[in-house]
């Protein structure tokens, strides 16, 4: 019996399990599984698919074993009968044993517990990122189009589609997608009422929200009406604006809001589940498509599914055939370019989470898991010697090699059972934490669920710790030759001096000592890209205006920008709360070309623009007085002045790096009086260098410390037709204000007065701004800093216990020197000395280890590198301390021991 339409299915897997279990004639048969269907999908409605796989596969489990015990013969029956009774009787002994022993319980289950919890919260983050099934219908089927070139100079960026080739996309493949739809993603300043903010606001063809199954909870959402040209302009709220700027207010539907200056009528509000391809705050529609739009346009996400049965590669390869063509016809494309189709769980996956980063993730996580299992074997190890009268007990009484194996190692079994699920419990607990902490963050389609993936990930560190755990003590319990009159103290004599425990107690130190220090070198660059200062530029107490200028300007005039920038000068020059301010705007002189293609500047005297990988690719335009209040110091020349105005010869300043790169064979003061030219499309404008500055370095978080060569052009003698690698760019003004920083409403209300047409799209400090962009190295930093106290925790916690269980198995032997008149020295250096000597050895070999891993990825991309000997020197210092402070308790515990008491007991 199948499921009813439209409801959940329960795992095929699962189900094959029954139907090859249960055969086609039991009594019953159907009607077990149609209840099994409802059950499953009752269960499925009311806690989720996890909750109901996971008691779908418990029942299924249960309904297949009889019927496959059935099948067995009598004999096969009474042999796994007889097993299976020798096994409970084992598991039996194996807990009364534990019970008796709390240090072990405690130490190895701990370890356990949090080794397994870590990597089952690596497996959760990055089964969420790469593998997790999306939260749209039929995901497996929808397809990113994108334009693709086979030398990029930026491979890991997605470049985007055209308006103009997504016209062609949508009518182009029929019979390989079954629709195509497009999103445009930005900022935008949202008014109501006499307040002002900023907001991410998508532009989308009205069928985009069918292909990601939105759902309105008010009103309805966009229709292809409300894209038609001239169609009054609408707009849909999401979920959360409609909370943080309405209130939830019901009677929100035909309410009038500003955005960009345009009023547009609230039609609907998405619902809280509904999930757009990108954190945003407001859908409009996409407009028709522009007049003189180009391929070389790429500003669209393009979105298609495929039709029923088709294969991506099918769609691939008409997709590139069908671009190749068509870009290869127009003359303003550089040659090379074409298109491609790529599964969207593939290209979210690779925005998501890079590789290596992953492999670091898993590799430090299943290393504290293989300190934990040491931890636990050397404490195994212990235990299997103190048992070795047992063992050999239940060897003369007939036992094979098998039944005192399985004896010995059920200890690690267990205790490994038991860890895996309490890691299983703290990793369950540590996603829900990291889902409600990183929200803000995440992207609106992330999932983590804890699947089948996960739960194997589990399992799986469970039977490592358990293999890892019990192998040694296996050997151990095969190999030994201790008969019944087997002494106790005899085994503790050997637990004082096993070569064996001392080599997995080392090991532990080397590993806890490699993952540390690679730890710490992750850490030193967390402080590092937190030192703002090293920047170049000044930055503490200052504050980032956003302006967008007004829509509209000749393209190649500079009349567009040039009387705002006018406006601005005047007007903030004279503002009462502004101490002092500086005007720019990006200006990206790159291109999505190969790395061969010519860039937009062409040093004078050259015959050939310069190449797209040599160019100041993220150059910016900048106002009078810009470099001194940046602190930007001036190596040669002069910054730019107030004299730089639209009319006078156009100048420029370039950065000490900058200028090697432009003029290698001049030095860099040597370059004041050049030129260049920058050519945008028919806009071309030449340049005279009246200045050197001093490098900065771009990127905040970037932890090489590589500075970023940049040209500095004049801004109101920058044509807008120049601004063509980011159009529509706002306007950068930066202030140091004179008391109070003014918040966005206030700057808002200033502007009006200035610059009616224009708009404040964001307020933000610098402060803020450089600390935001750190914030995934600010995490990065936090989550080694507890890996780094765990594996120290853990260390603490193996010398604990494998001090406790020498004190305790070598009890008999102090209690007789102590009664010879050992003093507490004496008595230190039997239980320690040993150890001491371990711990010195293990600590050179590991700083040793964590050098080599330095060498080998240093420069790469996983947290291990730049190591110091100073930093070394603090890592083997600090596990020597843990070392000595674990040995305190036991070590006291042995200084107090009774020696009449011990040997009466004896």
């Amino acid at each position: 019996m199948s499921a009813a339409p439209g409801s959940p299915k329960p795992p095929r897997r699962i189900e094959r399990l029954l139907a090859r279990r249960i055969p086609d004639g039991a009594a019953g048969r159907s009607s077990v599984l149609g209840d099994l269907h409802e059950e499953y999908g009752a269960l499925h409605a009311r806690r989720g698919r996890i909750a109901a796989d996971l008691w779908y596969l418990a029942q299924a489990l249960a309904l297949a074993l009889p019927w496959a015990l059935a099948a067995l013969g009598d004999s096969t029956r009474g042999r796994v009968s007889e097993a299976a009774s020798g096994l409970l009787l084992d598991l039996r002994s194996t807990l009364r044993g534990l019970r008796r022993h709390p240090t072990l319980v405690v130490v190895g289950v701990g370890s356990l517990a949090l080794g397994s919890g870590m990597v089952t919260g690596a497996a959760t983050l990055l089964n969420g990122a790469w593998f997790a099934p999306l939260p749209w219908p039929e995901a497996e089927r929808l397809i990113d189009l994108e334009d693709a070139h086979p030398t990029e100079v930026c491979r890991d960026c997605s470049p985007g589609t055209s308006h103009r080739a997504f016209a062609v996309w949508r009518t182009a493949f029929d019979g390989v997608f079954e629709r195509i739809e497009a999103s445009r993603r930005g900022t935008a300043t949202l008014r109501l009422g006499s307040a002002t903010s900023s907001v991410f606001a998508s532009e989308i063809t009205p069928g985009l929200d069918e292909l990601l199954a939105l759902r309105p909870q008010l009103g309805r959402l966009l229709a292809p009406d409300d894209a038609a040209p001239g169609a009054a302009p609408v707009a849909v709220l999401s979920h959360g604006l409609w909370q943080r700027a309405f209130g939830e207010d019901p009677g929100v539907i035909g309410r009038t809001l500003d955005l960009d200056g345009t009023p547009r009528t609230i039609v609907g509000v998405l619902d809280a589940q509904s999930r757009p391809l990108s954190r945003t705050d407001l859908l409009v529609p996409l407009p028709p498509l522009p007049a003189g739009a180009r391929f070389g346009d790429r500003d669209l996400w393009v979105l298609g599914r495929l039709a029923e049965g088709v294969p991506v590669e099918v769609a691939d390869e008409a997709v590139r055939a069908q671009a190749t063509a068509m870009y290869a016809a127009d003359a303003d494309l550089e040659p090379g370019w074409s298109a491609q189709a790529v599964p969207l769980r593939e290209v979210l996956a690779r925005s998501g989470a890079d590789p290596a980063a992953s492999v670091a993730v898993v590799a430090l996580c299943l290393i504290v898991l293989l300190v934990a299992a040491l931890n636990l074997a050397t404490l195994l190890l212990a235990r299997v010697t103190q048992r070795a009268h047992e063992l050999g007990v239940r060897a003369a009484l007939g036992a094979g090699r098998l039944r005192v194996a399985r004896a010995a190692v059920l200890d690690a079994g267990v205790l490994a059972a038991a860890g895996g699920a309490i890691g299983l419990a703290l990793a369950w607990i540590g996603r829900d934490l990291a889902m409600a902490t990183f929200a803000a963050e995440m992207p609106p389609w992330t999932t983590m669920p804890i699947d089948l993936r996960v739960l194997a990930a589990a399992l799986g560190s469970v039977a490592l710790a358990a293999l890892v755990a019990g192998m040694l003590p296996l050997t151990r319990a095969l190999a030994t030759g201790a008969g019944p009159g087997a002494s106790p103290g005899h085994s503790g004599s050997r637990v004082a001096h096993g070569p064996a425990r001392d080599l997995l107690l080392g090991a532990q130190i080397v590993l806890g000592i490699v993952l540390v220090a690679g730890c710490g070198n992750a850490l030193r660059t967390f402080r590092t890209v937190s030192d703002f200062d090293r920047l170049g530029y000044r930055w503490e107490g200052l504050q980032n205006v956003v302006i967008q200028p007004a829509a509209g300007g000749e393209a190649g005039a500079g009349e567009a920008v040039a009387p705002l920038v006018a406006s601005l000068e005047a007007a903030v020059g004279g503002h009462p709360g502004v101490a002092g301010h500086a005007l720019s705007r990006p200006l990206f002189l790159g291109s999505w070309g190969s790395e061969e293609a010519a860039s937009p500047v062409q040093v004078s005297g050259e015959a050939e623009p310069m190449g797209n990988t040599r160019v100041p690719r993220h150059s910016q335009a900048v106002g009078a007085g810009f470099f001194e209040f940046s602190g930007i110091p001036i190596l040669a020349g002069r910054g730019v002045e107030d004299s730089d105005v639209e009319g006078a010869p156009p100048v420029a300043v370039v950065s000490e790096d900058a200028a090697r790169a432009m003029w290698p064979d001049r030095a860099p003061g040597g370059v004041v009086g050049e030129s260049f030219t920058l050519t945008v499309g028919e806009a071309r404008r030449t340049f005279e260098v009246v200045g050197v500055s001093a490098p900065v370095i771009g990127r905040a978080w970037s932890e090489s410390g590589m500075t970023e060569p940049r040209i500095y052009t004049a801004l109101a003698q920058t044509p807008e037709a120049l601004f063509g690698g980011n159009p529509g760019g706002g306007l950068l003004l930066r202030v140091e204000p004179r008391g109070a920083a003014m918040s966005a409403e206030a700057w808002s209300d200033w502007l009006a007065a200035v610059a009616p047409d224009a708009s404040v799209s964001s307020v933000q400090g610098v402060d803020a701004l450089l600390r935001a962009s750190i914030r995934g190295q600010r995490i990065t930093g936090l989550v080694l800093t507890a890996l780094a106290a765990l594996v120290l925790g853990l260390f603490a916690i193996g010398i604990y216990g494998t001090v406790a269980c020498r004190v305790a198995a070598g009890r008999r032997e102090l209690s007789i020197r102590i009664a010879l008149g050992a003093d507490g020295g004496q008595v230190v250096r039997s239980v320690g000395g040993r150890l001491a000597r371990l711990v010195a050895v293990a600590v050179a070999v590991g700083a040793a280890a964590a050098w080599g891993a330095d060498r080998v990825f240093a420069g790469g991309g996983v947290p291990l590198g730049d190591a110091s000997p100073w930093m070394l020197a603090g890592v083997a210092a600090l596990v020597a301390a843990s070392a000595a402070l674990a040995c305190g308790p036991p070590l006291r515990a042995a200084l107090r021991i009774d020696p009449a008491g011990a040997l009466r007991g004896e």
